[in-house]
Formats: structure tokens, C-alpha cells, sequence
């Protein structure tokens, strides 16, 4: 196994955690994409969570998640980020 590999499907497990668990929530997708970008306009946020879900409209692929941004979303769900990157990684390595 690619460690490059690896490590993208490590991020898309936790992807498909954050969407389960803001789902789960009763979040809708522009509403939870709004708390985790308050500083951009909601068209923009939701624009930002969806090229991160599922793809982003110039490269066809889905967009990386930052730290930043991996902190932003697990704050706004009130989880641990390690925690959710731990899942993440069991995941993984199912695949």
C-alpha cells in the first residue's frame, strides 16, 4: 500500500465521519457548512463543504481537508479531533 494512498483514505474516511455525524445531528449540509466557515458568506461555505464532500468544480476531485478546517468541523459537531481521526484511521484500514 501507497503511504500517499493511505493517507487520502485516511482523510476521505474522515470525510464520510463528518458527514455521518452532522447528519446525525440534523445538520443540513449548507447549515452545518455555515458554522464551520462563519466568515464566509453561506453560498461560499456551502460551495467550500461540497468540493470537500464530494468534488471541487475545477479539478474534478474532492478537496483536501486542512487542520484548520478538520478542528473547525469537529468543534462544531462537539467532538475531539484526535478521537475522530483515530475512527478515521480503523476505517482506513478496512478499506
Amino acid at each position: 500500500m501507497k503511504e500517499a494512498d493511505y493517507a487520502q483514505r485516511i482523510e476521505r474516511a474522515f470525510v464520510e465521519i463528518i458527514i455521518e455525524r452532522s447528519e446525525r445531528k440534523g445538520f443540513k449540509k449548507g447549515e452545518f457548512a455555515s458554522k464551520v466557515w462563519p466568515d464566509m458568506t453561506p453560498k461560499a461555505a456551502a460551495t467550500r463543504w461540497n468540493s470537500i464532500r464530494i468534488k471541487a468544480s475545477n479539478t474534478g476531485k474532492p478537496q483536501s481537508v486542512p487542520i484548520a478546517d478538520a478542528q473547525r468541523m469537529a468543534d462544531v459537531l462537539g467532538e475531539n479531533l484526535s478521537y475522530l481521526l483515530a475512527v478515521a484511521i480503523e476505517k482506513a484500514r478496512k478499506y
